[in-house]
Formats: structure tokens, C-alpha cells, sequence
């Protein structure tokens, strides 16, 4: 679990402190450990070649209650909502396949930047 959240604060950008908001993807492990990921700001993008550039925070939770942590670092991504659809993490631009739905975080954050919501 801690490789997993190790490789993923690796692959992003670090940025200034942030509270959370209502997370975009969450993940749980057979350790008990959940893992959250929430948009704490967004802008227009300083590349042409992107929409948005956005922050995330990342929080774990222990559900048998042996703690949590929530990293006070924002970290930076790239979207890009028309096609080629694309997330960018660290210069590295992860392609999006929008027919299919995806199901890691990139794919999530992808969908809420991109995709409005419908009431």
C-alpha cells in the first residue's frame, strides 16, 4: 500500500498546501487503507496543448482505525477535454479513452474537469 502511495505522490507535481474537497477517486486496499483523491484548484492552462491546469490533494484513511494522513502538498496535472483527451502528470501525457470509461485516477479526474454534470 505505501509503494502505491509513494508512486503516486512521485508522479505528481508538488505544489503548496490545500484543503481537500469532495473527492474524485478513492481507492481501498486489503490493508484497510483508503486512499482519496480531491481537485483543490484549478486554472486555465499555461500550455495551449491543455484546458485546465488542475490540483489534487491526497488524503488515506485507516477504516480499523490505526490512522490517517492527509498530505499537505497540492499536486499539478494537465487536461486537456477536447480530442486527442489527455491528463499530463510531470510532462508525461497519459492518453484518456473516453469510449471505454477507464478506471484509474487519471480517467476519473478527466471526467470531473471535462464532463458536466447532469441534474
Amino acid at each position: 500500500m505505501r509503494t502505491f502511495v509513494s508512486a503516486l505522490v512521485s508522479g505528481l507535481t508538488l505544489a503548496t498546501p490545500a484543503a481537500a474537497t469532495e473527492p474524485f477517486h478513492t481507492a481501498s486496499f486489503p490493508d484497510h487503507t483508503i486512499v482519496s483523491l480531491s481537485l483543490v484548484g484549478n486554472q486555465t492552462a499555461a500550455s495551449i496543448e491543455y484546458d485546465y491546469d488542475v490540483y489534487i490533494s491526497l488524503s488515506t484513511v485507516s477504516t480499523d482505525g490505526y490512522g490517517s494522513y492527509s498530505d499537505p502538498s497540492r499536486h499539478k496535472a494537465s487536461v486537456r477535454c477536447h480530442a486527442p483527451e489527455a491528463v499530463a502528470v510531470r510532462g508525461v501525457s497519459y492518453p484518456i479513452p473516453t469510449s471505454t470509461g477507464g478506471a484509474d485516477w487519471k480517467d476519473d479526474l478527466w471526467r470531473a474537469v471535462c464532463i458536466v454534470p447532469v441534474s
